[in-house]
């Protein structure tokens, strides 16, 4: 008994006087307060996730806000690209979805050197930032980016480059595959990719509730630390004297 209201007694004097998360959310809260409103702008498709809040910026100029759902193959994609590239000079130069290709890729630099891929795959389309593949090996993934392809070789002997792949996707028309989805409080939005000009993400400010959770946990070992000790010593020893 004795013990048990010596932890009581001990959590009562030390919860008002252990302020550390208290503590860590003024830092964390100026923190947020005082951060630049770095927005971070997306340039490729691969870089989005599920949940992610976004402010899209229509080539129409509209503004859309909300969480992104996914993206998804727009119908009749392959007609859209043929309708819009045939008698062109992308037609000549990029190749159609289904064309057979040899993709050669490149992983990232490592003190080893940089590993060059080869690997025969189709087109499926094409997305800011990157290129959609049906590789002939499951091991390869059906999404490249551009900053890793080197370049497409058709079976005919043409090839094209990722730098110019990235100038027929940004400024010649080349039809994106996918529409990208938004989810305000109300309703999904569906958009077409390349009616997209800008996506962007707004910083989380997870400063405050990351200092509190730090400054609660000190708290937490303070109090428990002293509740053993105070575990082991009797509250009261001795005898009373009458």
């Amino acid at each position: 008994m004795q013990r048990i209201l010596s932890a009581l007694v001990l959590l009562a004097i030390t919860l008002p006087l252990t302020g550390c998360s208290l503590i860590g959310l003024a830092i964390g809260s100026a923190s947020d307060s005082n951060a630049p409103e770095q927005i971070t702008r997306f340039k490729r498709m691969d870089q989005l996730s599920g949940g992610t809040p976004l402010t899209l910026i229509t080539t129409h100029g509209d503004t859309v806000k909300g969480d992104l759902v996914g993206l998804r193959e727009i119908h009749d994609y392959e007609k859209i690209y043929r309708d819009r590239v045939s008698g062109t000079l992308l037609g000549d130069v990029v190749p159609a979805p289904q064309a057979q290709v040899t993709v050669v890729s490149h992983e990232k630099a490592t003190l080893l050197g940089t590993r060059q891929h080869r690997f025969q795959a189709k087109v499926r389309g094409f997305d800011p930032g990157v290129v959609h593949l049906l590789p002939v090996q499951s091991r390869y993934s059906p999404l490249l980016s551009f900053s890793d392809l080197d370049s497409l070789l058709s079976d005919g002997g043409h090839s094209i480059d990722a730098a110019t792949l990235v100038r027929m996707c940004e400024g010649q028309g080349v039809p994106f595959i996918s529409e990208l989805g938004i989810r305000d409080t109300l309703e999904t939005r569906w958009i077409p990719t390349d009616e997209i000009s800008v996506i962007s993400a707004e910083p989380s400010h997870s400063g405050a509730m990351t200092g509190f959770l730090i400054g609660a946990s000190v708290d937490a070992c303070v109090v428990i630390v002293g509740i053993v000790s105070w575990y082991n010593t009797p509250l009261f020893s001795g005898k009373w004297k009458l």
